[in-house]
């Protein structure tokens, strides 16, 4: 593995390359700022959320429910053709990552988009 000192100066060189300035002084400065990205509060929420949006099911539940008001975890395992286990599975992920919501009715789960989600807050 390359060290820190060697991996600036091997990234300086190339960004002299692309830009023409003299970019000893960047490096560091990109990594400090890729730093504060990463501790502030919004990040975590942020990365919860692609995360979750990163399964092709999950983005359909989610897609299916900008078009539905209200969907059951019956309906969205008929759309999906995955197994109720999985469909929970699934769900539970865009429930902790606050993209949906529930609300249970006996012995059905309604699933609809969380305000944020409504608001393209993604």
């Amino acid at each position: 593995m390359m060290s820190v000192a060697k991996l600036e100066q091997v990234l300086g060189e190339r960004l002299e390359r692309l830009t023409g300035d003299d970019a000893t002084c960047c490096v560091p400065q990109y990594r400090s700022l890729a730093e504060e990205v990463r501790r502030s509060p919004a990040f975590p929420t942020a990365l919860a959320r692609h995360r979750a949006l990163a399964d092709e099911n999950r983005l359909l539940a989610i897609s299916m429910l900008r078009r539905e008001e209200k969907l059951c975890a019956c309906e969205i395992q008929a759309a999906t053709g995955l197994t109720h286990a999985t469909v929970s599975h699934h769900m539970s992920i865009l429930l902790k990552a606050g993209l949906v919501t529930e609300r249970r009715e006996g012995k059905w789960t309604y699933y609809r988009l969380s305000r944020d989600a409504k608001e393209g807050v993604l």
